[in-house]
């Protein structure tokens, strides 16, 4: 009985992390919110992460270190209560970390093909063959064509869920790059 117990509660601890052991970043912990209806995003958006999880070596950007995974999306399309939506390849990253630990990573890990811009409170890195004008100009460009330039957004407006499935998460990453 004794072992019995033993090897269950080892086999509900190891074969959830097994599962995702290649993901791209470790999971967030869904279980702090997953009864809260105020919360229906972020358990909409556990169940894509049910649905896909991006492997490892996804995305052409590193995961950062101290992070969790809240949301992700393959290219393609998904049904979001009865609507047809174009997806594009993205991560929803969460940390308690500040921007600028954040910034300093990236940019020592991505090299001076990535330029910075700030605009609508976000700092964005991204890759272009020579920065744009403004960070406003960026927006425009991100939204004109979205998916089609590379680049991590880091925000530090987070709901309440955010933070409770982020362990105390104060900034968002959104890593938005074709697969490598």
């Amino acid at each position: 009985m004794k072992k019995s117990y033993l090897l269950s509660l080892v086999s509900l601890i190891v074969l959830p992390t097994l599962a995702y052991a290649g993901s791209y970043a470790p999971l967030a912990d869904f279980s702090a919110v997953s009864k809260n209806p105020q919360c229906r995003l972020t358990t909409m958006q556990e169940s894509f992460l049910n649905n896909w999880t991006p492997p490892a070596q996804f995305f052409m950007v590193p995961p950062y270190p101290n992070a969790v995974l809240a949301s992700a999306m393959p290219s393609g399309n998904a049904q979001i209560h009865g609507q047809a939506y174009q997806t594009i390849p993205s991560a929803v990253l969460l940390t308690p970390d500040p921007p600028e630990k954040i910034l300093e990573f990236y940019k020592r890990s991505l090299g001076a093909s990535w330029f910075q811009a700030e605009d609508i409170g976000m700092i964005y890195l991204y890759r272009l063959p020579r920065p744009v004008a403004s960070g406003a100009a960026l927006t425009q460009q991100l939204m004109s064509k979205p998916g089609s330039i590379p680049n991590i957004a880091i925000d530090t407006e987070l709901s309440p869920c955010d933070q409770a499935i982020g362990r105390g998460a104060r900034t968002r990453i959104t890593v938005v790059s074709p697969p490598r």
